[in-house]
């Protein structure tokens, strides 16, 4: 039988690390109640063992592609068990990783052992989502930096090249030319002698104001409905019903784009909670994983030090067990 006993920090020492003495047959030896050397040696072996497992995926998973036979798996097959085997290494990697950080802590307290494996699980997930976030922030930073980069580049050389005219006359030539038209254009042309550049101008201001509804509507309404009848030379009635036909159909089609919006919005966030829910139960697997392995470490030390001592010889009750 072992027993334990724990130390409180002495007044004299206030920093000091609480401790606990166990006491078995034969002797007993003083350790800390937490090793973070050992939690960090479990924290890298869980890296380790799960980069390694996964390696072993890799090729398992390649192994089964054969484009010449055509008995490859499809895309949703791999996908599957690259998952599965993804949860399966990890919940490995984390019991043996937990039993590794209680062993070398010198454990022999179940709960100490369990709360070990779980600080190790802990911050192995932790180190796992920091580099995930750090890669996938670094390739999103590279992309909008070129971005940036290609749109700076674009504004200076535009800028470089319309300064002398703002410098001479204050305004660019785009904007004198859109003036001069301005001054040139009737206030309300003849439909019928307007060109179909003009025509097609006129309908896309006269839509965009009819869009916006309000009292303008309306009137933009019958000035598209005139300029159609002018250009296609149909009446004024066939001219109205192609332009509530149109209507129609865009609005049909604006009703399904916003449809299939929603239904893409709705599956979208169905998948995000199956796997958040997935991860969840993965990370809460490996808690559970890491933890039984601390408390599997502690039990296999008691068992060892029980038969051996923790000088390493026979306790009597073990010799006397060998000698009957």
């Amino acid at each position: 039988m072992s027993a334990s006993t724990f130390d409180s920090p002495s007044p004299r020492s206030p920093g000091a690390v609480e401790t606990t003495t166990t006491e078995v047959v034969g002797g007993s030896h003083i350790h800390r109640r937490i090793s973070w050397s050992a939690i960090f040696g479990g924290v890298v072996l869980i890296i380790a063992v799960q980069f390694l497992l996964s390696m072993l995926g890799f090729a398992i998973g390649l192994g089964t592609v054969d484009v010449n036979a055509g008995s490859t798996p499809d895309a949703s097959s791999i996908g599957i068990g690259a998952g599965l085997w993804w949860v399966i290494t990890g919940i490995i990697a984390c019991a043996f990783g937990g039993y590794v950080s209680a062993w070398l802590a010198g454990i022999e307290i179940r709960l100490d052992g369990m709360l070990h494996g779980l600080i190790t699980w802990g911050l192995a997930t932790l180190l796992a989502l920091y580099l995930l976030t750090t890669a996938a922030g670094g390739l999103i930073g590279s992309g909008f930096s070129a971005l940036g980069n290609v749109t700076s580049a674009a504004g200076s050389g535009i800028k470089d090249a319309a300064q002398p005219v703002a410098q001479a006359t204050g305004v660019t030539p785009d904007v004198l030319q859109q003036q001069a038209q301005a001054y040139l254009k009737p206030t309300n042309p003849d439909p019928a002698n307007m060109s179909r550049e003009d025509a097609q101008k006129e309908i896309a201001t006269n839509l965009a104001t009819y869009a916006k509804g309000g009292s303008d509507a309306a009137a933009a309404k019958d000035r598209v409905i005139a300029i159609m009848a002018a250009q296609q030379h149909i009446s004024r009635d066939d001219a109205a019903k192609q332009f509530d036909d149109t209507q129609a159909k865009l609005q049909q089609a604006r009703d399904q784009a916003t449809q299939t919006a929603k239904t893409a919005a709705d599956t979208t966030a169905s998948a995000a909670s199956k796997t958040s829910f997935a991860t969840f139960g993965y990370l809460l697997l490996a808690a559970i994983a890491a933890a039984a392995g601390g408390s599997a470490a502690v039990q296999r030390r008691v068992t060892v030090t029980h038969h051996y001592g923790p000088g390493g010889t026979a306790s009597p009750s073990a010799a006397r067990g060998a000698a009957s």
